[in-house]
């Protein structure tokens, strides 16, 4: 591949849709400044486009990534995915073109994480059968909404915070940084042990987190720790989504300390607050526990998350 420029106007070899194949390459941390001025640039919604789920998920993916007439476009292996490009919006022919040119490396392609803007302007029911998956829709949230817990259905929140408050009064909030990497990890062990993913997301998720910590001061992640008692009982990472959108990645409490999981939820929206007025929870993964803990918060809108197979 030669490039050319800055990433922002970046020249391949690539000149035909369906040659795209043959100039995919690894995605590794060398790419990173490219992948992540990309989405920047061209800021997305849907948590797929995360510079830290990207990379974080990638061991367990193995992305490969090539640069179209000034599009970003990735392609997971495992799984036979092609990311929607990120940058103008292809036509839906060319489209096409490209999830069939990439047919040659594993047959059936199919195209995720397209915006339902994307589907209506582009007209890609011509093309493309597409399905909503429920599953993989990203809960959204207002800062301001996780922040105050106004409201009746929320009122449990508020009221489960209170009572953390009146049984516990050593309580401190410290924010993550890169030499909290085992104490994190130590936690993360004891944590899966009550959860109810199976073990082959947990592994997953795991490696994701613990890549994420091991280059903490690459990434745009911020995390924040809740101690009791001089113990770790909770923390979360978060990062940039959009300008003005902030992404929760991961969110894990001790179900035995009564109410960490809603204090740490609301201490992170208090610091979110400041400077987006969104947050994306992600997915719950069709897994019943997850999906209800995230719908008692009360979206305030679904992304949805198409997927797209050639007719």
């Amino acid at each position: 591949m030669v490039i050319k420029g800055d990433f922002m106007n970046i020249e391949t070899e690539v000149v035909e849709l369906d040659t795209v194949v043959d100039y995919l390459k690894p995605m590794t941390l060398k790419d990173f400044d490219i992948v992540y001025n990309f989405l920047r640039k061209y800021p997305a919604e849907n948590c797929d486009f995360n510079v830290c789920n990207l990379y974080g998920w990638n061991y367990s993916s193995n992305i490969t990534y090539t640069i179209y007439s000034g599009r970003l476009i990735m392609f997971n292996p495992v799984y036979s995915a092609l990311f929607c490009p990120v940058g103008e919006r292809l036509p839906a022919k060319e489209l096409l073109k490209l999830s069939n040119g990439l047919k040659k490396i594993t047959g059936e392609i199919e195209i995720v994480s397209v915006p339902d803007d994307y589907i209506t302007s582009a007209n890609l029911s011509e093309y493309f059968d597409i399905t909503n998956d429920e599953d993989a829709s990203n809960y959204v949230y207002t800062t301001d909404d996780l922040v105050h817990l106004t409201g009746k259905k929320l009122a449990k929140k508020k009221n489960l915070i209170s009572q953390f408050h009146r049984l516990y009064t050593d309580v401190v909030l410290k924010p993550i940084t890169a030499n909290d990497k085992n104490e994190i990890i130590d936690f993360c062990l004891f944590w899966r042990k009550t959860h109810e993913a199976g073990p082959q997301h947990l592994d997953k998720e795991f490696t994701a987190i613990q890549t994420i910590l091991s280059y903490w001061d690459m990434f745009p992640c911020k995390g924040l720790k809740l101690y009791v008692d001089g113990r770790l009982c909770a923390f979360s990472v978060y990062s940039p989504q959009t300008p003005e959108m902030a992404t929760v990645h991961y969110e894990k409490y001790d179900m035995e300390i009564k109410g960490a999981g809603q204090v740490i939820n609301n201490e992170t929206a208090k610091i979110l607050i400041n400077d987006y007025t969104y947050v994306n929870r992600e997915e719950d993964l069709g897994l019943p526990g997850i999906r209800q803990a995230k719908r008692s918060y009360q979206p305030v809108k679904m992304l949805p998350y198409y997927r797209l197979k050639a007719k």
